[in-house]
């Protein structure tokens, strides 16, 4: 970035009206294809070890992806067609939720600390679906006779559909089920932005509580897209990799010249976040410092990355000049990296011009491990960040091959030992939507 430009920056964002006092991520709660804690899946990315398996929750003869980044309870908990009885009719972003939330209340609950109106909630989300088992009972129901007479089908749909299911599948239902673990009742948003949704999440919390709307907030993402109706819809528009001759675990592969498409994957990561002096007097756990945040949107395609890397240009700058943080100061950059084309040629673009004149740090992308979590991307890879800073290491790129990026970006061909001070994250969605966050290790930085 040049020097006059990053000033400049830097200056306006020192002007607005923030408390700059530090805050921190002081829990966790998830759901992940690599464990449901800490301990699970930082021993995953140290050790290199894939999250990537058999989808087996419904039947993949029609698909080319047979493979997908499911927590280990995915296949058991959500089946179609429901041959053993054993299907939930709720969506799995409700499933998922329910059990991240918990997690999460088994370490800190902020309404022990903070009056509820001064807690919020900010969420990634995808707007969850109807359960596919649910439609194939509508259609058994209906009978073969009357399968294309539509009065028919809209009443037996009626007589199926339960109330409390048709309120799972609007976008706020993931809020519903943490509010009945913490009902909260500050500032509450949800971010629907696909693929940068909880890293926006997390840093619309983060400016919230800087400008004194309230005093912690419960963030991150919720995903459940790997359902036949998605996995149709990604194989169509050809977002996903189906190269047959790759294994499942193989087809994630950020930066490599093979790459083809990303991995789907599914989960629930949440947080809490407060003020660090506040954590620290009640003697907490303080796992990553939140310095900075950056947002753009390009909207030149309704898919494709700006032509010129501008809104991950943008962000990445946005969030630098927040914190604040000399350049040369960075450990790390967390990629959103997901194994697209597109993709992973215009982030290593962007990077470059935003370091332009320094040493670009060490460029990490844990979606080779994981896949892509969709609208909890972003949080699962903080996550991962929160590890390297905890056991001092940053995970190597699996599946890399022959790339024509190395020339341009310091790639993580190996896991490379040692302290991780700060860290650069991206998340980018499909429109121009991005998002960049700085994230501190608080054991090594005062």
């Amino acid at each position: 970035m040049p020097a006059q430009m990053y000033s400049t920056l830097k200056r306006e964002l020192h002007t607005m009206a923030y408390d700059n006092s530090p805050i921190c991520i002081s829990a966790i709660g998830a759901v992940t294809p690599l464990g449901d804690t800490l301990d699970e899946v930082t021993s995953a990315f140290y050790e290199g070890r894939s999250g990537i398996r058999k989808i087996e929750k419904f039947s993949t003869d029609t698909f080319d992806t047979k493979w997908a980044g499911l927590p280990p309870i995915a296949n058991d908990l959500m089946h179609w067609p429901d041959r053993e009885n054993r299907y939930s009719p709720r969506p799995g972003e409700v499933l998922y939720a329910e059990r991240a939330i918990q997690s999460l209340l088994a370490e800190f609950n902020p309404l022990d600390v903070y009056a509820a109106d001064r807690v919020g909630c900010v969420l990634g989300v995808d707007e969850p679906a109807i359960n596919p088992q649910r439609c194939i009972d509508i259609v058994q129901r209906t009978g073969r006779d009357n399968i294309n007479n539509r009065r028919e089908m809209i009443n037996k749909a009626v007589q199926s559909f339960r109330i409390s299911e048709l309120l799972d599948i609007d976008t706020t239902a993931v809020l519903r089920t943490i509010h009945k673990a913490i009902p909260f009742s500050g500032y509450t948003r949800t971010h629907v932005g696909l693929c940068s949704a909880s890293l926006q999440a997390l840093g619309m919390a983060f400016n919230a509580i800087r400008e004194g709307r309230i005093d912690a907030a419960i963030v991150g993402g919720v995903s459940a897209k790997v359902t036949p109706m998605n996995i149709a819809r990604l194989e169509a528009i050809g977002a996903v990799c189906t190269d047959a001759a790759l294994e499942g675990t193989e087809r994630s592969r950020p930066f490599d010249r093979r790459r083809s498409g990303f991995m789907p994957a599914e989960g629930s990561v949440l947080f809490v976040i407060e003020r660090e002096d506040a954590v620290r007097a009640r003697g907490g756990q303080i796992y990553a410092r939140l310095k900075g945040y950056g947002a753009s949107l390009s909207a030149e395609h309704i898919v494709a990355p700006h032509t010129q890397n501008t809104e991950m240009r943008l962000c990445m700058q946005r969030a630098l000049a927040d914190a604040g943080i000399p350049l040369d100061e960075f450990s790390a950059i967390n990629t959103h990296g997901t194994s697209t084309k597109l993709n992973d040629h215009h982030e290593s673009r962007a990077i470059a011009e935003v370091f332009e004149g320094f040493k670009i740090p060490a460029v990490a992308a844990t979606k080779s491990q994981h896949g892509h979590l969709i609208a909890s991307a972003g949080a699962m890879e903080v996550l991962g960040v929160i590890g390297s800073f905890r056991d001092d290491f940053l995970p190597a790129i699996r599946n890399l091959g022959e790339s024509d990026e190395e020339a341009i970006l310091p790639l993580l061909r190996k896991r490379r030992d040692g302290p991780v001070r700060n860290v650069l994250k991206n998340s980018f969605g499909m429109g121009g939507l991005a998002s960049s966050m700085v994230l501190q290790n608080p054991r090594l930085v005062n």
